[in-house]
């Protein structure tokens, strides 16, 4: 079993935008991001704001990781704006923590920044992430 991740040119986001599309929505309706729209993700992606990465596994498509590079003044954070699967596959979370890595390298970034359902907490734990309290007021 041999798994790879490639960024995907902007270009090539466009032309295959139907597939990834599908795969954006996905994560979309399932962790309900009233933040975002298909359509806005793509065009992030399009315009080189965000990065599509694909994850192979034995040359198939398994899952997709979006991320954005958000520079601060004294760092820079790599943020998983979108994780989603292919089918129901099983994300293997070692190989994914390893890609956020190498791809913060990539990007310069100091940290890796992420949320998501609560399940996640649990499971970073062991890569060594902290939880901190993230408070939101919809206005």
């Amino acid at each position: 079993m041999t798994q790879e991740y490639h960024q995907v040119h902007p270009q090539d986001v466009q032309n295959n935008l139907d597939l990834f599309a599908i795969l954006i929505d996905k994560a979309l309706t399932k962790n309900d991001h009233a933040e975002y729209s298909v359509r806005g993700c793509c065009e992030k992606i399009i315009n080189n704001e965000w990065q599509l990465f694909v994850i192979l596994k034995d040359g198939e498509l398994e899952y997709i990781i979006v991320t954005l590079v958000a520079p601060h003044e004294l760092c820079c954070d790599l943020i998983p704006v979108i994780i989603s699967k292919v089918n129901n596959k099983k994300v293997d979370l070692n190989y994914m923590h390893k890609c956020l890595e190498e791809i913060a390298v990539k990007f310069k970034c100091n940290r890796i920044v992420g949320g998501g359902r609560k399940g996640w907490k649990k499971v970073f734990n062991k890569f060594g992430y902290k939880d901190l309290n993230l408070v939101v007021k919809e206005l």
